[in-house]
């Protein structure tokens, strides 16, 4: 089976990509969630500690060009069609591959709710 995903909003491409439900794109999708994952409990450490912030720096150079090799690898962009994801923020890059991976795998995002984060007064 293959997925339609529209990227026009975020790239600018008016075509619609499909891609496989292949082994090999659901893994690198969990492959991509385990490592969001990882950042999320990785940025809940609050530290002072110089080599922490070192690995942190490290880690988010690590996650931002993973995500990127993730959409361009995903959608099987072109050279041209890549440097268009380089030009995105990082947040809206993450946004592009968590919306990617959703629709791969079927899930459907809704925004947590205040008492879901744990943010609630």
């Amino acid at each position: 089976m293959t997925v339609k995903i529209n990227v026009k909003k975020e790239l600018g491409i008016a075509k619609n990509f499909e891609v496989k439900e292949s082994n090999k794109n659901i893994r690198a999708t969990w492959e991509l969630q385990k490592l969001m994952t990882k950042l999320a409990i990785d940025q809940e450490q609050d530290s002072n500690d110089p080599e922490q912030a070192e690995a942190m720096i490290d880690m988010m150079l690590d996650v931002q060009s993973k995500v990127i090799t993730y959409i361009v690898d995903i959608l099987k962009l072109t050279d041209a069609q890549a440097e268009k994801v380089d030009d995105l923020g990082f947040n809206e890059t993450v946004e592009l591959a968590t919306r990617i991976s959703a629709e791969l795998l079927h899930i459907e995002t809704v925004e947590a709710s205040e008492e879901e984060t744990g943010l609630e007064a």
